[in-house]
């Protein structure tokens, strides 16, 4: 979608542009001051959002400012997803005075409601999208909370040294902050093929192949924020998610189906829903 010049979609920054507690795992050694974790942190921090999936759902918050060409932006997205990423409710906080927007996604298909001006010219009080996994499914993804999840099945490809930056609280909860690159390619090469055409795909696309990557995780190696910087063709985008596993199971319904209005892309979607 496009708002106020900055294009959002399903991976969006794609598009636009341990130990947990206590000492580190295994040898640390200071490297100008800078402590350095062992290869057993390294495999916990490629293994931290399956620590996750043990969960009914997973709360998440993702907060993203993009910058470029003169202008400026954030979006803020609240909500609870599936592991998977496939069904949740996602609230889209827009910049300058637009509307939130909330997402349902229910298996293969994303829904939200219509605005006032296209429930008079549809006639239909939701907009759907089903979610394809042909060679568009990339810009198909939702742009929420399996936006966040994508984000989150980069781990895989960390690599190389791990930095260890201290023992911070995030959200009342111990971890530890870690900074990591992630290899890209090695990333796309760890999803699921189903998930080959995302943000990873994307990512390559725009040249992008490594990513510094700062994690918190906790006493259970369960990744509890992550914050990424991505900077491509004049765009730069910061992206803050902040997650924490539920044991409240994710309860979404579809729509009635002859109250949905289906559109064939996310830019459909999302201009049907803040028309005004």
């Amino acid at each position: 979608m496009q708002v106020n010049g900055f294009v959002v979609h399903g991976a969006v920054a794609a598009a636009v542009f341990a130990s947990g507690v206590g000492a580190v795992i295994a040898d640390t050694t200071a490297s100008g001051g800078v402590t350095l974790a062992g290869p057993q942190v390294l495999r916990l921090i490629q293994n931290a959002p399956s620590a996750l999936a043990a969960y009914p759902s997973v709360k998440l918050t993702l907060s993203m400012s993009l910058s470029g060409n003169g202008q400026h932006a954030i979006f803020e997205e609240h909500g609870v997803v599936s592991p998977d990423g496939k069904s949740g409710r996602v609230r889209l906080d827009l910049p300058n005075g637009a509307p939130s927007i909330t997402f349902l996604g229910v298996g293969d298909a994303m829904y939200v409601p219509a605005s006032q001006q296209s429930v008079a010219t549809l006639g239909k009080h939701w907009i759907g999208l089903h979610l394809t996994r042909d060679a568009n499914a990339g810009s198909l993804t939702a742009p929420s909370g399996s936006d966040a999840m994508t984000y989150l099945r980069l781990m895989p490809g960390a690599t190389g040294q791990v930095k260890v930056l201290g023992h911070p609280t995030v959200n009342g909860v111990r971890t530890t902050h870690y900074r990591v690159t992630v290899d890209v390619l090695k990333a796309y090469q760890h999803l699921p093929p189903e998930l080959q055409n995302g943000a990873g795909s994307q990512l390559q696309q725009l040249g992008v192949t490594t990513i510094p990557v700062d994690v918190w995780l906790d006493a259970q190696h369960a990744l509890r924020q992550e914050k990424l910087n991505l900077s491509t063709h004049g765009v730069s985008a910061d992206l803050t998610i902040q997650l924490a596993g539920s044991t409240t199971p994710v309860d979404v319904v579809a729509p009635t189906a002859s109250d949905v209005y289906f559109v064939g892309s996310i830019t459909e979607l999302v201009q049907d829903a803040i028309n005004h």
